[in-house]
């Protein structure tokens, strides 16, 4: 059961305060309150506000148990040392309580949705899932939405209270599911939708690993080559006072550079970072960073792709749980990342409002896919929009797994390429003045 914190008086009007578990916040006060105890504030406290139990051996057990010295509060000392055990074991745990991952977050909607279709009363699912959910920030969370929802909220309400934990489009489909009285398939489509997102998005992370680990073992070796190997031949090459090939001056002149004012170099990436992500963080930024990466050759492509099949499942799903498209727009729109997609569904959705047609305005844009504006086409001519986008959607997803397997299986060979070229490059300008030294001396 719950666990509230309270402070109130007691009937002398001495303050009193302790925590008790209770089904509800009104039925702890009712419970104080029969005990003699006026509440002026009470709140839900999660696992870490728990009272700690003080061993003995804190208290002072040299003086030997029930033999503390006549002028020592053994009640206050306990209280002191109680509340400064209570501040440390918060601080040590206060990154512990991470918020809900993707993971979390779907399973608790699948589970949802299997024990309401049968049959079980909302509160109650949700009470039956809580003690289930291993994520202390996530059950914290859980256990409010029931308590609230006992106390007559509706579920979307509580949701609404998360932002960061439920999106908008999880709430509205909630929202539209409980008007319309179908709560329970609206979870399973939430549920399915966060589903394929994931899946989506663990595959990009997946392929991106191998490429990732070759980058970062190849630059470990050249900076181990550039800033202990090279110096030292260098020593050699200066012994000889003989003019070096150009390509070895240049590796000589990067591993001085690298070797001796590396911090520099630090400095000045950590201050490129900042800059970038200072100017990212503005409007103008943001839409000039986005517009560059939409015109890289592969990348911009695929970005598209990706983000317009997000905005067309979660567009499908809002339009299928019954909410008119202009909101489902609004809303859906929210998964959009890119600035220059986002502006342009928004201004065909003010097209839409002035009674014009949503393919039309989009298709000026030239940045959304053709196959999902002929979709859209379709489905304003047969009032059908929403198979109409799932219909893109599953066309998008086919080529949005060519395209992971294309990138995956160019960027190995492409970094295995690269950095034999620059490995090369340097072992071949450490060989040139070697192979001239033996020729003269041939000579």
């Amino acid at each position: 059961m719950p666990i509230f914190s309270y402070t109130g008086l007691n009937v002398k009007g001495s303050k009193a305060k302790g925590f008790i578990e209770s089904g509800s916040k009104q039925d702890a006060i009712i419970s104080l309150k029969s005990k003699g105890i006026y509440i002026t504030h009470i709140f839900l406290a999660n696992e870490v506000d728990r009272p700690l139990k003080t061993p003995d051996i804190l208290l002072g057990d040299k003086y030997g148990k029930g033999h503390a010295p006549a002028n020592l509060d053994t009640g206050s000392i306990k209280q002191s040392i109680q509340n400064s055990l209570l501040k440390l074991y918060k601080l040590l745990n206060s990154n512990v309580e991470k918020k809900p991952s993707q993971t979390d977050i779907v399973l608790f909607f699948k589970e949802l949705y299997s024990l309401i279709n049968s049959g079980i009363p909302l509160y109650e699912a949700l009470y039956e899932q809580k003690n289930d959910i291993k994520n202390n920030y996530f059950k914290k969370i859980i256990s409010e939405i029931s308590l609230n929802i006992k106390e007559g909220k509706s579920f979307s309400e509580c949701l609404s209270s998360y932002p960061s934990t439920f999106s908008n489009l999880i709430v509205s489909s909630v929202r539209a599911g409980e008007e319309s009285g179908s709560l329970a398939p609206v979870l399973n489509k939430v549920a399915s939708y966060l589903e394929e997102k994931y899946n989506t998005l663990k595959k990009i992370k997946a392929s991106l690993v191998y490429p990732i680990i070759m980058s970062a073992v190849g630059f470990l070796i050249l900076f181990y080559i550039v800033v202990y190997v090279v110096p030292i031949i260098s020593k050699i090459f200066k012994s000889m006072h003989h003019n070096l090939p150009l390509p070895t001056r240049i590796v000589l002149f990067g591993s001085f550079l690298f070797s001796h004012y590396l911090l520099v170099f630090l400095l000045l990436i950590l201050a490129i970072y900042i800059f970038l992500k200072k100017y990212i963080n503005t409007a103008k930024g943001k839409r000039k960073i986005d517009g560059i990466l939409l015109k890289i050759p592969v990348l911009g492509k695929f970005t598209v792709l990706n983000e317009v099949n997000l905005f067309s499942q979660s567009l499908s799903m809002l339009l299928t749980n019954g909410i008119n498209l202009n909101r489902a727009i609004y809303i859906a729109s929210a998964n959009f990342k890119n600035t220059l997609l986002k502006d342009a569904i928004l201004t065909a959705n003010k097209s839409l409002e002035e009674g014009k047609g949503l393919s039309g305005p989009l298709s000026t844009s030239n940045i959304y896919p053709p196959i999902f504006l002929k979709m859209i086409k379709a489905g304003e001519k047969s009032s059908n929009i929403e198979e109409m986008l799932l219909t893109a959607s599953n066309i998008m997803k086919s080529e949005i797994d060519f395209y992971i397997t294309s990138l995956t299986s160019a960027l190995e060979p492409a970094m295995v390429v690269f950095m034999g070229l620059i490995v090369g490059f340097i072992v071949i300008s450490i060989m040139l003045p070697i192979f001239e030294m033996s020729s003269l001396i041939n000579k």
